[in-house]
């Protein structure tokens, strides 16, 4: 009633302009009041503003919040990092290499296993798999066309990539506008720190200096949508086995067929909405897409450290992203994949144990007998590679950077040395 009081004041001595900001204004707070507990009066409302704006605790009890000054110059120092072209090239070139290699490696472990477990299925789901990878490709085209236009365009409030989770739909935004430019409660330092948070969101919304982060955000979906496909394929390919198995009179396993049970598998890769709700399925778009969450004392020793610290918390990104990227090149590497606490579980787990493995998305016998799988074609990959690496570095057909003392190099490259070159048939 003193707000509608105020409004008549306010009619009546500066006219309907002012009268409908106040009015707006005055509404934004009610709203905010009815979707609130803990805000009861116009100065816990102030506090809670200030805190939205610059961060802290609006009680005691509370929790220390970030500010939108500091979020907002985050995000603006994210994307000023990630604005050379190479960066979603790399990321193209990643996530496609470590997507299409699963099944391969799988493909490839299974056969190797083959002699020891009599598993026939596995291959042949695997191989299904990647069938089933490459007729998504032109899918994947047109997905990643469309949500690369939706981000362009602002259409979705959140955009995440392995290297930035941004979002720009905060719905009191313009409440926070209004209090801090309109109502006159704000101090001039709460005005200057959200017209500095306002610049810098207005930076983040641009098409052009954030191409990057949309382009690599469109890039995990379209692969998220080849990795569910793949996953589709799979079930079906092992249906139809279990199928003939089990005496059950089937037609021919045909491409036809194929397609017609993956359609029926597609609920429960699927939501409605597109999102990947199989288990199995999300662990490997983490793992592909480097955006798993860190465990263990380091990654809690990094949280903290990045917590204590908000304008350093971007940071904490490239540093998972850096961790997820060694992880996964230890996984390939022989000797160095023991040093993988998910190779071991993986690797020393049975079909009476499923229990400790579901944090890998593993809760059948067919997804521990996929995975062991998978590790042993990366095992046996990564081992080939390393073999032909060490015997052409052995031959002199592989250089680096040559000795660590300049002279002594210079000296190698006066006298022919070439530096981090490789002999392929003959062509450096």
């Amino acid at each position: 009633f003193q707000a509608e009081d105020g409004i008549r004041d306010v009619e009546r001595s500066r006219g309907l302009g002012d009268v409908y900001k106040r009015q707006d204004m005055v509404n934004a707070i009610i709203e905010a009041f009815s979707i609130m507990d803990d805000v009861n009066t116009l100065e816990d409302f102030d506090q809670w503003a200030r805190t939205v704006i610059k961060g802290g605790k609006l009680n005691k009890n509370d929790i220390d919040r970030t500010g939108a000054l500091i979020r907002e110059l985050e995000g603006v120092m994210t994307n000023s990092v990630l604005s050379g072209p190479k960066t979603p090239v790399r990321a193209i070139m990643g996530t496609s290499a470590a997507t299409f290699l699963r099944p391969l490696s799988t493909a490839l472990g299974a056969v190797i296993r083959y002699p020891f477990d009599g598993d026939a299925a596995t291959l042949r789901s695997s191989l299904a798999a990647i069938n089933g990878m490459i007729e998504a490709i032109p899918e994947s085209f047109t997905l990643f066309r469309t949500k690369l236009n939706s981000y362009w365009k602002g259409d979705l409030a959140t955009i995440k990539t392995r290297y930035s989770e941004f979002s720009r739909g905060d719905q009191n935004w313009e409440l926070i506008r209004r209090w801090a430019e309109d109502s006159g409660r704000a101090t001039a330092g709460d005005t200057a720190a959200f017209r500095l948070a306002n610049i810098a969101r207005n930076l983040n919304d641009s098409n052009f200096l954030t191409y990057s982060t949309k382009i690599m955000a469109a890039t995990d979906d379209a692969f998220a949508y080849i990795l569910g496909r793949a996953k589709m394929r799979e079930k079906a390919m092992r249906r139809a086995l279990e199928l003939q198995e089990g005496g059950y009179k089937t037609p021919k396993i045909t491409p036809e067929l194929m397609r017609a049970y993956q359609d029926d598998f597609y609920a429960q890769i699927f939501d409605a909405n597109g999102n990947i709700i199989d288990e199995a399925t999300r662990f490997a778009r983490r793992e592909v897409t480097l955006t798993k969450e860190l465990t263990g004392k380091f990654a809690k020793g990094l949280n903290d450290v990045f917590s204590s610290v908000p304008a350093a918390r971007p940071f904490f990104l490239f540093a998972r992203t850096g961790v997820n990227g060694l992880e996964l090149t230890a996984k390939h590497t022989p000797g160095f994949n023991f040093l993988v606490k998910e190779f071991n579980d993986i690797a020393f787990a049975s079909a009476d144990n499923l229990g400790s493995l579901k944090k890998y998305g593993i809760n059948s016998i067919e997804e521990l007998q996929n995975a062991k799988a998978l590790q042993t074609g990366r095992f046996a990959m990564g081992s080939a590679i390393t073999f032909m690496a060490v015997q052409a570095w052995m031959s002199g057909r592989l250089t680096g950077n040559g000795p660590a003392d300049r002279q002594k190099r210079q000296g190698w490259i006066d006298g022919g040395y070439i530096q981090r070159t490789i002999d392929l048939g003959g062509v450096r």
